[in-house]
């Protein structure tokens, strides 16, 4: 190890604060008139606080076999290719559903039946710059008739299209994308209307039992994000509109169909990529060395970046020292970083077990890597260095090396790079985080890359013994 002394001399800042304090401590002792024969300084020589940034890490990338992604509050649309993670693809499965019944007047005429999609303009990834191809397509299957989803869930549909659109997405300077659907399901819906066989959300549900639209297999541009939950006017819904020919006026009216269930398919292909080694046991991990020196995190696919310092524990054998601080800096693979395929905003710390297996509280919910002296887990901003005109997110993990070193079982495991927090209650904490409902990505070169990415910052003392 390489290590870099910090003594502390006599003409030292530090000595001068020792000095002060000291007498401080020693005047608050004593009462007027008493006596003070001598002050005891400490000898500067007889400690030194040192630091070291060639602690061994060690990165491994872990698949997940589900991610809960139902009743996410935000639909996700698009197929990309990424040169690290491959063929990335997600559709979105929802249940438009009637409030109540719906009837027409006989003297009504048919428009048109349209699909409104309302974007999420918080979010897209990739690149917004080439076009979408997207078909939208009737569920065979309601899709309440399973009570979870999960990201490599599928319902079945008709492959026959009723809408399509080709779009270049605009997702922050424009509200809705409308999507004309088939005139043929519009009439039919219209006439059921008119002739009030539409009197509940029952009779609805046998029509239509739900949509998805699907992006085109062939498409290279971006996912996108929509949303469908509340409030209730921002929602994505299905509009069938129609007019009253009278007299008098040209009235115009509409029956709007609200989503209320929704789920997000998000799988990828790794052929032609490293993370096609990604074992098939979820309790395996794939280390850095057998990935081309490079580990892996990618939110909506349940791909997760471990961490573990596995020679850490070897400090406790050097008497007399105690660890004061320790960071760990995350620096991306800068190949990997580009205008379309940016990095998270921010990053989370999760602990595991040896099988990959996350550690839990009293109420089940995964335990975080906390603050020394806090109940807060740990986070990092992505962030500019100016001064060493380098971009790394940088964690305070304190607590998690004090619990190595005092750890009798050698054994705390390790812990993931998340893009966000589990949630804080409920069976399936994933459901509705924004991990579950993104495709950010990571990569990150191990201590043997030419493009080093991680590195641990760790300050102690060391006493001499007399």
């Amino acid at each position: 190890m390489k290590f870099q002394s910090y003594s502390l001399g006599k003409s030292s800042i530090v000595y001068k604060l020792l000095i002060i304090i000291g007498f401080a401590f020693s005047l608050t002792a004593c009462e007027w008139g008493d006596q003070v024969e001598s002050l005891a300084q400490p000898n500067p020589d007889d400690f030194a606080v040192l630091s070291t940034d060639t602690v061994t890490i060690k990165l491994s990338t872990i698949g997940t076999d589900s991610l809960m992604t139902g009743a996410a509050s935000r639909m996700l649309l698009g197929n990309y290719k990424d040169p690290y993670f491959g063929k990335v693809r997600t559709l979105s499965f929802f249940q438009p559903t009637l409030a109540s019944g719906m009837s027409v007047v006989q003297e009504a005429e048919y428009d048109s039946l349209i699909l409104t999609l309302r974007y999420d303009n918080s979010y897209s990834y990739g690149d917004t710059t080439k076009p979408m191809n997207l078909t939208v397509h009737k569920l065979l299957t309601d899709i309440l008739e399973k009570s979870a989803y999960w990201n490599h869930n599928s319902t079945a549909y008709d492959p026959t299209a009723i809408g399509k659109i080709t779009i270049v997405p605009r997702p922050t300077t424009t509200k809705l994308l409308k999507i004309r659907l088939s005139d043929a399901l519009g009439k039919q819906i219209f006439e059921m209307a008119k002739n009030n066989q539409l009197t509940s959300n029952t009779d609805w549900i046998n029509l239509v039992k739900g949509l998805v639209v699907v992006p085109a297999t062939t498409d290279n541009g971006p996912v996108v994000g929509f949303k469908w939950g509340p409030p209730v006017g921002d929602t994505t819904s299905l509009q069938l509109h129609y007019h009253t020919p009278l007299v008098s006026e040209f009235k115009k009216d509409s029956a709007l169909f609200r989503v209320t269930a929704s789920y997000n398919q998000t799988l990828a292909d790794h052929a032609g990529t490293q993370l096609a080694k990604l074992p098939q046991n979820t309790r395996v991990s794939l280390p850095s060395s057998q990935s081309g020196n490079q580990a892996f995190m990618q939110a909506g696919t349940g791909v997760m970046l471990r961490v573990d310092l596995p020679y850490l524990n070897q400090f406790r054998y050097a008497k007399y020292t105690a660890i004061n601080k320790a960071y760990l800096r995350v620096k991306p693979l800068k190949a990997s970083v580009t205008d379309a395929f940016r990095v998270p905003k921010v990053l989370y710390l999760y602990r595991l077990d040896k099988n990959n297996q996350f550690y839990t509280d009293a109420s089940g919910a995964p335990l975080a890597v906390t603050l020394l002296g806090t109940p807060n887990g740990v986070s990092s901003a992505y962030f500019t260095d100016l001064i060493k005109n380098e971009q790394y997110y940088r964690f305070d993990i304190s607590s998690f090396a004090t619990e190595i070193m005092v750890s009798e079982s050698n054994d705390i495991g390790g812990f993931v790079l998340r893009s966000s927090p589990f949630g804080s209650s409920g069976t399936f904490r994933e459901a509705g985080s924004l991990y579950s409902m993104s495709v950010d990505r990571l990569v990150v070169g191990d201590q043997l890359n030419a493009d080093k990415g991680v590195e641990l910052e760790l300050y102690y003392t060391t006493v001499k013994p007399k």
